[in-house]
């Protein structure tokens, strides 16, 4: 759980934007929390993350090779 937000506004906030959810995962933790494979899938191209973590995340859902 995030520090800046009470447990109802985040899920509240990652339903109406499943981008903004997936780069707080991604760049912040996840804690016990584990990545949607299918909206990580769909979403991918758009997220604002490290190109490292990026080509990380695709190498474990498609494994593919840079």
């Amino acid at each position: 759980m995030a520090w800046d937000y009470n447990k109802r506004e985040y899920a509240k906030q990652m339903e109406k934007d499943p981008i903004w959810g997936l780069e707080r995962l991604i760049n912040f933790g996840l804690g016990k929390e584990k990545i949607d494979r299918e909206l990580l899938e769909k979403y991918i191209h758009k997220l604002k993350i490290p190109e490292n973590r990026r080509a990380f995340l695709e190498l474990l859902l498609w494994d593919k090779k840079f």
